[in-house]
């Protein structure tokens, strides 16, 4: 009977409990524990702490969170302030659809940088999916367009690459409240109305408008960016199929199935 003595790690985590009555577990032959010993590392130290101690996760961050709350507070903040007031419905309004804007770019980052888990749909990048489908992109653009650089990989992330630009709007934006002290322009007394210059609001507005157009771009680029790379790489294992057919299945596709357009091409 095989005697097994690791009482902590990764195997004691298994939970093995069998005590092998009819020595139906056995000691490996010494050509396997040879051939075993000649095996790349399957797995670090780190990672084997990591699962032995059941510690897994908390690996990734979204260097945007920071930012996409910041924004949406200051939207909040002067929704807060604007809502209700006759001569600021437009602020009002704007200022909304930007906090709506920024929970749709915090999620959005959040799938990309690994953070949230993917939870089946597809449509949208998640960090392991768009990951895997740009390195073949990649490999596959370096050989047919000679492309040498990171983009066809990176092309769904570009929200994760914007932070001094969002942060510096952001701080402007917040400053712009500021100065206009909105809150005492607004009446006491219903209706609501505000004695904000017109042209001081439309630019609060402007401005506001300005950056849920910049962050719903680069959003809206990433998603768009991802179906294009998950249609390329559908059309591509239509085509890969036909690489290195065995002698089956090339007579099969010469003689019978294949059409002349197929037999064209791999002839």
């Amino acid at each position: 009977m095989t005697t097994v003595n690791n009482a902590s790690g990764i195997y004691a985590s298994l939970g093995y409990n069998f005590d092998d009555p009819n020595d139906a577990i056995t000691t490996l032959s010494a050509d396997t524990q040879a051939h075993l010993n000649t095996m790349p590392a399957f797995i670090t130290t780190w990672q084997a702490q990591d699962i032995a101690n059941n510690d897994v996760g908390g690996y990734y961050q979204n260097p945007m969170q920071t930012s996409a709350m910041l924004v949406r507070t200051a939207a909040i903040e002067l929704f807060t302030l604007a809502n209700g007031v006759i001569n600021l419905a437009n602020v009002a309004n704007t200022s909304w659809a930007l906090s709506n804007t920024a929970n749709s770019f915090l999620a959005h980052t959040n799938r990309i940088s690994g953070v949230t888990a993917f939870a089946g749909d597809n449509t949208v990048p998640h960090l392991d999916m768009a990951m895997s489908a740009g390195k073949t992109a990649l490999y596959i653009t370096n050989q047919t367009d000679g492309i040498i650089d990171t983009s066809p990989i990176l092309g769904s992330f570009t929200s994760l690459f914007i932070k001094p630009q969002l942060d510096a709007n952001t701080q402007t934006l917040i400053q712009i409240i500021s100065n206009l002290n909105i809150a005492n322009t607004i009446s006491n007394t219903q209706p609501y109305t505000s004695n904000l210059a017109g042209s001081l609001a439309q630019n609060v507005n402007s401005f506001m408008a300005q950056i849920n157009t910049f962050m719903t771009y680069r959003q809206t680029s990433d998603v768009s960016y991802y179906q294009n790379l998950t249609a390329f790489i559908e059309k591509y294992n239509q085509t890969k199929r036909f690489n290195n057919m065995g002698q089956s299945e090339n007579y099969l596709v010469m003689n019978y199935i294949g059409t002349d357009k197929l037999k064209t091409r791999i002839s």
